[in-house]
């Protein structure tokens, strides 16, 4: 095959999830372009904001085969009275509520219109019986719907032991290709981005989880049918484990038939890719490249902006030849918090120092600042403020921190630099611990909480924590605000006192450390965490924070009012040398490259 210049050749970063919510996928994809790689970005969209360079392909992904289930859910002996299909379901119920609707008109007719007595009598006979049909026919109909409904929840999420029989036995009958009897909706994705990524013709995929590198494993052997040979490499998270036996041997059979053929493997720590080769074999160890954010200054040419996903931040590199260009940025739509009175029967906790929470906000409000690691070892700008190379500019400190006064997340909540704040970065899932802070609320008189959320209005997990709230009496005390673009979260941050994470004990907690772990600490913030094994590990041993017992909300407000009793002394765990250029976009995608590089060299 002729040899293809590194200009031309093509990378297609592939997540099956929706664009705007994931951070790894734009920082991938912004590393890649950066790098001199032609990069399109493949997804579900819509999302407002578009990577300089980066084409952007959006995927609707249809729900045909995946809720072919829950449509016609066959209800067998558990539900025999049950509608056969949803239309059947959706027929009978509309039309018991059209025959009530026309009895209750007929009522109002045999009271308006003058008839005869005998007539009128009769009248009122027929419909009295007709009535009395129609109850009969809305009872029989609720007793099939309530079945149907129940088979349908069934199939929805499958638990029942039959079900869990069910999956054992295509486990056993088609071993490796279970995936496509338990899991459906695997091959409407395929026949969703299958034709995209045909189109794009990438020399290199860059597939996001699990269910994205089966789609680059079959687009690869297509490709390579037709002459043109598609290297894969699969981004591999740490796996959330599935609600039910159904989901779970869907997703084991998935992993055994396409892990080992993935070209390369990157995943998000260490121990995950010890784990990652253990289990299915894997030729080479992954290469770790972690979730981090960007430093804070970079040069422009490098500047991008996307909406921060459920592991917070999003992606920005820079290499040397690559030139300077606008910076695209979202709007950043926020929604300011209720009130701020505080709970009855509240304890007060000490306040931290109005200058230290400056002083942070002055180190990281802005986006330019401190040296940029380049690909080819040199270091653009130093110093917070100042960005050096092609077209320089400096950015004062006093306007840096203005703009973080301005637009942080104190000053949307209302607050002012008095107030005590800590703050909760991504969704607020029941694994999360989200519920451990406000049932402390109550227990630290004068603490405000903010959480930023994917969907402040639509969450119904959220909506849980708000009634609770309300139950406590601390609602005044609780912010919700919605996520803001990937290259603003740290000075958003900054003007909190305290970064949370109440995970719990959990498989999938305990490998590497979260995304939002490494944003508190380019905020420079003291963290709170749970005794799960990374993270209890990286703030013992950094001294950034406190460390509480998972669920325990007793132990969770000793932490908290630990940290703010002396939050100098946790802050200054941020002055070491390099900690933060160590737990870097710059530095930590120096190997994905690498692995880009190996894979895409002169022979092809």
């Amino acid at each position: 095959m002729a040899e293809v210049s590194k200009e031309h050749r093509r990378v297609a970063v592939l997540t099956t999830g929706p664009l705007a919510g994931d951070s790894r996928a734009w920082r991938v994809a912004v590393a890649a372009h950066e790098a001199g790689y032609r990069v399109t970005l493949i997804g579900c969209g819509p999302t407002a904001v578009v990577p300089d360079g980066v084409a952007v392909r959006y995927v609707d992904v249809p729900d045909t085969l995946r809720t072919h289930r829950e449509r016609r859910p066959h209800p067998g002996l558990r539900w025999p009275l049950a509608y056969r299909s949803a239309e059947a379901h959706a027929h009978r119920t509309a039309g018991i509520a059209a025959r009530r609707a026309l009895l209750a008109t007929r009522a109002a007719e045999l009271d308006v219109v003058h008839r005869a007595v005998p007539l009128r009598a009769l009248a009122r006979c027929a419909h009295v019986f007709a009535g009395a049909r129609c109850a009969v026919r809305a009872g029989w109909t609720r007793l099939r719907a309530a079945q149907h409904l129940a088979a349908v929840r069934s199939r929805r999420r499958p638990s029942a032991r039959l079900d869990d029989l069910a999956a054992e036995t295509a486990r056993l009958l088609l071993g490796r290709r279970a995936w496509r009897r338990l899991d459906p909706g695997l091959l409407d994705e395929e026949t969703a981005f299958g034709p995209v990524l045909d189109t794009v013709r990438p020399h290199l995929v860059h597939a996001l989880g699990p269910r994205a590198l089966a789609l680059g494993i079959r687009a690869a052997l297509r490709a390579e049918g037709s002459g043109h040979r598609v290297e894969v490499v699969w981004d591999a998270p740490p796996r959330i484990p599935a609600e039910t036996r159904r989901g779970q041997v869907a997703a084991d059979a998935l992993l055994r038939m396409f892990a080992r053929e993935a070209d390369g493997v990157v995943t998000v720590g260490n121990r995950l890719a010890a784990q990652l080769r253990a289990e299915y074999g894997l030729p080479a160890l992954p290469v770790v490249a972690r979730n981090a954010p960007p430093l804070p200054g970079r040069p422009a040419s490098a500047a991008s902006t996307a909406p921060a996903g459920p592991g917070g931040s999003g992606a920005s590199f820079s290499v040397a030849e690559a030139p300077a260009r606008p910076v695209r940025r979202g709007d950043v739509r926020v929604i300011p918090g209720p009130g701020s009175l505080p709970g009855p029967g509240s304890v007060p906790v000490s306040a931290p120092a109005a200058a230290v929470a400056s002083a942070s906000a002055t180190a990281v409000g802005s986006a330019v600042g401190s040296a940029a690691v380049l690909r080819s070892g040199t270091v653009s700008g130093v110093g917070t403020g100042l960005v050096l190379g092609s077209g320089s500019r400096i950015t004062s400190r006093k306007a840096a921190a203005r703009t973080a006064r301005e637009t942080g997340v104190r000053a949307r909540c209302g607050l002012g630099a008095e107030t005590p704040l800590l703050v909760h970065v991504g969704p607020v899932t029941p694994d999360r611990g989200a519920d451990t802070v406000v049932e402390a609320l109550p227990k630290l008189y004068d603490l405000h909480a903010a959480f930023v959320v994917p969907d402040p209005e639509d969450d119904p997990n959220m909506a849980e924590l708000r009634d609770r709230a309300a139950q406590l009496g601390v609602h005044g005390r609780l912010h919700v605000l919605p996520y803001v673009p990937v290259d603003q979260v740290s000075g958003f941050l900054a003007s909190a006192d305290i970064g949370v994470l109440p995970v719990h004990q959990l498989s999938h907690h305990q490998m590497v450390l979260a995304t939002r772990y490494y944003e508190y600490a380019h905020a420079r913030l003291p963290v709170v965490v749970s005794d799960v094994r990374a993270m209890a590990a990286a703030t013992l041993g950094t001294g950034n924070g406190e460390v509480f017992r998972a669920r325990d909300t007793a132990d969770f407000v000793r932490a908290v009012g630990a940290v703010l009793t002396n939050p100098r002394r946790y802050r200054k765990a941020y002055e070491r040398p390099d900690l933060l250029r160590e737990w870097s976009w710059q530095t930590e995608s120096a190997p994905l490259l690498d692995l880009y590089s190996r894979l895409l060299g002169p022979h092809r």
